[in-house]
């Protein structure tokens, strides 16, 4: 099969060397040029629990036009209506692209791109870091989800399947796909921007009596927005694989790696959708309005620092008292 995988960071890269290493034709598109780059020069060194890896394969920032019987969608969320662009000149007329990217929102930008039956559903447990360009590493295989959206299997996701399983990657059929995508969904809300924002890992945060009362509420309105809306999941058992993951692991989730490197969150696709999501439905979400706020705040800070640390708050500080405010809405560094 001939694959196109949009955003080749952490996870993209991964599953896109190890498909290669399958012996499929893998074309890495991404936007990071020295990434890119260095792929193309050398290969990706894939490390971490697969073991270590050398896979030899094209990376460049745009795909060859209609060749990829299958785009496989990574970009970070904040990306994703450029990402569907690209899938769209990627693809074969009769292609397919699936997403594995977190939040939500994103298979319904596909759909709208390419119409529902060229659009399928996934959602990874596995995690990943990149360790510089062209390098990235596997910290966790879990069972990789996919699906057709409406729900049936069939030949053209059984294929998929295999393909997926055949690169070493555990990989499961599901027949209500959209279910587990709003699965990782309240998991991803109830974890990553209080990792963010505190700077704690989950196994740090599950042992503050305090913290841990705030995810339950956090949880509270993400399981009242699945109910209003008849998503096919088990609150109770949700709320317990939530809280023992929290338990067990020390990971550093990727929200929390965002912000420490000043760079731009998901939590628009995260939190901040489940608050529009819950207005639409008449349903008040305090907690993660106030949780969306500060996360936005502390991200805003660190990419601050990064981008400019000295600037001048005093200066800044004498305009306004001289009448002439230079930053009326604030200073706000590039969205990295």
């Amino acid at each position: 099969m001939h694959v196109t995988v949009v955003g080749a960071g952490a996870m993209g890269g991964t599953y896109g060397a190890l498909l290669a290493r399958a012996g499929h034709t893998v074309h890495l598109v991404d936007t990071w040029a020295a990434h890119t780059a260095a792929i193309a020069a050398d290969g990706l060194l894939v490390d971490g629990v697969l073991g270590e890896m050398r896979v030899r394969l094209p990376a460049s920032d745009a795909p060859p036009p209609g060749q990829a019987d299958l785009a496989v969608l990574f970009t970070d969320c904040n990306a994703t209506r450029d990402a569907v662009r690209t899938v769209a000149k990627a693809l074969t007329p009769t292609g397919a692209a699936i997403t594995f990217q977190n939040g939500i929102g994103n298979v319904e930008a596909l759909v709208e791109a390419l119409g529902s039956e060229r659009v399928l559903g996934g959602s990874s447990m596995c995690s990943a870091m990149v360790r510089g360009p062209g390098h990235v590493s596997l910290t966790h295989l879990g069972p990789t989800s996919v699906g057709e959206l409406a729900g049936a299997g069939g030949e053209r996701i059984e294929a998929i399947a295999r393909m997926f399983g055949e690169a070493g990657l555990e990989t499961i059929v599901d027949g209500d796909i959209l279910a587990k995508i709003w699965s990782k969904f309240v998991l991803n809300c109830s974890i990553n921007a209080l990792c963010a924002t505190t700077g704690l890992r989950a196994g740090e945060m599950a042992r503050l009596p305090e913290l841990d009362a705030l995810q339950d509420r956090i949880l509270d309105e993400a399981l009242a927005v699945t109910a209003a809306k008849e998503i096919g999941l088990d609150p109770a058992a949700l709320r317990a694989a939530v809280k023992a993951q929290c338990q067990k692991k020390f990971n550093q989730p990727s929200m929390l790696q965002h912000v420490e490197a000043g760079r731009r969150t998901e939590i628009d696709a995260l939190n901040a959708a489940l608050v529009r999501e819950a207005a639409g439905l008449g349903i008040a979400t305090p907690y993660n309005e106030a949780l969306t706020a500060l996360l936005k705040g502390r991200e805003l800070h660190q990419r601050q620092l990064t981008v400019e640390p000295d600037l001048d708050h005093a200066a800044w500080e004498a305009a306004i008292a001289a009448g002439d405010d230079p930053f009326p809405d604030g200073w706000v560094p590039p969205a990295g």
